[in-house]
């Protein structure tokens, strides 16, 4: 619930401590993988006593106290929070907009709202803000409050759950089996208490970190949902564009809201590319169209398919024939 401009300075991963005890003023201990600089984020700064980065909270009386411990990724933070009865305005800014966050209620009672109402729920006391949400409020009511937040850049989000808002339309009220997240979030709590990892460590810690989010999310959210892979999202796309002449990996990026090259990385995985896709796709339209109405000429059909020109049409043609031709070779 914290800036991570003020707090992903260089290094792939950061551990931050964040304390409080009533009207005494936040100290913060940050801890680095690689390279820190003091002078970018003094650890003796003081701040102001109802405000830590863009949270701003109730003051707290007496010896209460409030603390936060949290590891930051590239793509996925983690918290662990513990705090008393108070009240969070979370004011959600640039990078923190954009993300999506999970809060899981370990102990106590926590109303979470927004001005938009855009909250999903699961029970018991499972929580997602989408991204692109406003401000978020936490009303904790108990004495002692424990809470995970687990959050999400938009790009990593929308590969995991495209269709997340037709969770809107299901019964939300359904229980969640929260036994088998025990592990997931316990090593989450574990990330956000490491002390200076070595670098060597960071790059597995970071792609844990992606899959242990990614399971949390599809475990409380995703379940029921059509999750389509990226992959197949992106031959879906292809397969009800090919005629678009101006077709290409990064229009196709875009309306997926992925970058380029978590595109490419999912072809790659599915050991093709996007040019031999958009071939395969027009080629196949171009066999159709030649079988349902041989009287077509070549030029004719070249340009119900999406190809630029009949000599990339016959060279289409030419490679599938040998393609074919490989697959029934006995050697």
């Amino acid at each position: 619930m914290f800036d991570r401009n003020d707090l992903l300075r260089n290094g792939k991963l950061r551990n931050v401590r964040l304390a409080k005890q009533g009207n005494d003023s936040v100290r913060t201990n940050d801890v680095n993988a690689t390279d820190y600089s003091p002078s970018s984020h003094d650890p003796n700064h003081r701040y102001d006593s109802e405000s830590v980065g863009n949270t701003h909270f109730q003051p707290l009386a007496g010896n209460k106290k409030m603390t936060s411990r949290s590891a930051i990724f590239p793509e996925v933070s983690f918290s662990h929070i513990n705090l008393p009865a108070t009240v969070l305005d979370w004011k959600r800014e640039n990078s923190t907009a954009e993300m999506a966050t999970m809060t899981f209620v370990i102990h106590g009672h926590v109303e979470i709202s927004t001005p938009d109402n855009k909250i999903l729920k699961r029970h018991p006391g499972v929580y997602l803000i989408p991204p692109e949400t406003g401000d978020v409020v936490y009303k904790t009511t108990a004495p002692a409050n424990e809470l995970i937040g687990v959050s999400l850049s938009s790009r990593l989000f929308a590969t995991i759950l495209p269709d997340y808002k037709t969770f809107l339309m299901m019964g939300q009220n359904t229980k969640l089996d929260v036994v088998s997240l025990q592990p997931l979030l316990a090593f989450v709590v574990s990330a956000c208490n490491l002390n200076n990892p070595h670098s060597q460590m960071v790059d597995t810690l970071e792609n844990v970190a992606n899959d242990v989010a990614r399971s949390l999310l599809i475990a409380c959210f995703g379940q029921g949902m059509s999750v389509m892979p990226l992959i197949e999202r992106v031959r879906k796309y292809v397969s009800q564009n090919y005629t678009d002449q101006t077709l290409s990996v990064t229009k196709t990026a875009e309306h997926e809201n992925v970058s380029v090259r978590t595109v490419q990385l999912a072809l790659q995985e599915a050991d093709t590319n996007f040019t031999a896709l958009v071939r395969r796709a027009r080629t196949d339209a171009a066999l159709e169209l030649r079988k349902s109405q041989p009287s077509l000429t070549l030029v004719e059909i070249g340009d119900r398919c999406g190809f630029g020109s009949v000599s990339s049409l016959r060279r289409a043609l030419k490679l599938y024939e040998q393609m074919e031709n490989r697959e029934v070779d006995p050697e």
